[in-house]
């Protein structure tokens, strides 16, 4: 969004200096899409993550991993989206075995996460040389 000058009358925008970047994510229904489930914060062994926001419906995370850094071994519950605001080399193993780098890992790119469990062995990590800065959007 490009600066809007309070002088023309909008109720919102952005009144700075610099333009910024808004994403928005629109559930459809009024109801939880998964209330069966028992859905926490997403957690990493080795990379901490930022709550950004809980409410009844979605858990919003946000993270930045260095290059070289990998996440550790974890879980994912399923029904996450996951947004690249800085993009990079995103790589994954799985049981120990390095598989080729993410081609969703570009600046602006989205993806969703399917359920991953312990036993799979999945971590994802930085296999490039810039910082990669990514929100976990967790559906409810």
């Amino acid at each position: 969004m490009d600066p809007i000058p309070l002088s023309e009358g909008h109720e919102s925008g952005n009144t700075g200096d610099t333009p910024i970047e808004l994403l928005w994510v629109t559930l459809k229904d009024d109801a939880p899409l998964a209330p069966d489930v028992d859905h926490a914060e997403q957690t990493y062994p080795n990379i901490p993550l930022e709550l950004l926001l809980e409410n009844d419906r979605v858990i919003v995370q946000r993270f930045q991993i260095e290059p070289g850094e990998w996440e550790g071994i974890h879980l994912h519950p399923g029904n996450q989206l996951y947004i690249h605001i800085q993009g990079g080399i995103w790589s994954e193993r799985r049981g120990g075995e390095q598989l080729d780098p993410s081609p969703f890992s570009e600046t602006g790119s989205v993806g969703w996460m399917d359920p991953v469990t312990l036993s799979e062995g999945h971590e994802s990590g930085n296999t490039g040389n810039t910082t990669i800065d990514l929100i976990w959007v967790t559906l409810k």
